[in-house]
């Protein structure tokens, strides 16, 4: 709340319930199609979606997340050469349960492991305990399940049984039925299974050749921490 009041402050505008639907690119300006949220939840994700209203602003900034590269294919100007494949890993959490005293007062991180940063140890503000996440491929994404961001965050309880043996290597009192489901999330990747890494993409004009356009591509869970320098980056190299 204290960052949006201080953008407030400096005359950003928040526009609630409110999607980005498309664009064009119109001599040397991106023009931006605006849609009511509720409109997209019935969407055949066939039929053209009509904006209600279009914006001509000065830099559009796609920091869509999960769905960016489906949003800038949407993009009418950008050639689809510059949007990178995107790939989807969602990483479960199971919290410590039935323990009276947390076992551990600090973060522990284990070697990573394909996809991901491993089983790691993590405390909540009020002290407890979750472990996570793994790592889970997750196939049968087309754009349009993208664009919309209809994943599956649900949390197989089955799980639990990858997650013992793991967190044994540095915990090895943990006991059998002590683990249960917390939350899950999805990364955004540019890179599937088996594949080199590939880190995350601030492209602008430089790259792609379109006016006032940058894409923020394959921004994972450090993206929320990291927001205000990726802003301050993008800000001070393609806002003239």
């Amino acid at each position: 709340m204290w960052v949006q009041g201080e953008a407030e402050n400096h005359g950003t505008t928040f526009s609630n319930n409110t999607s980005v639907i498309g664009g064009h690119l119109e001599g040397n300006c991106m023009n931006v199609y605006i849609s009511e949220s509720k409109n997209l939840r019935n969407w055949d994700g066939v039929s053209p979606l009509q904006p209600e209203l279009t914006l001509i602003p000065k830099l559009v900034v796609n920091s869509a997340g999960l769905s960016a590269p489906a949003l800038a294919k949407r993009f009418i100007g950008l050639d689809n050469v510059f949007i990178p494949p995107a790939y989807y890993a969602r990483g479960c959490y199971f919290s410590l349960a039935n323990t009276k005293v947390a076992p551990f007062k600090h973060l522990i991180y284990p070697i990573p492991e394909d996809g991901g940063l491993g089983v790691h140890v993590t405390l909540d503000l009020d002290g407890q305990i979750k472990f996570g996440p793994d790592v889970e491929w997750i196939d049968g994404i087309d754009d349009t399940l993208s664009f919309l961001n209809r994943f599956d965050y649900s949390v197989n309880a089955n799980r639990a049984e990858r997650f013992y043996p793991e967190i044994r290597k540095y915990y090895p009192d943990l006991r059998d039925g002590s683990l249960q489901p917390s939350y899950a999330g999805i990364r955004p990747k540019l890179s599937g299974p088996r594949q080199s890494p590939i880190d995350f993409v601030i492209q602008g004009d430089d790259t792609h050749g379109v006016p006032g356009l940058v894409n923020l591509f394959g921004i994972e869970s450090p993206g929320l921490t990291s927001s205000m320098a990726i802003a301050e980056y993008v800000a001070a190299k393609f806002l003239r």
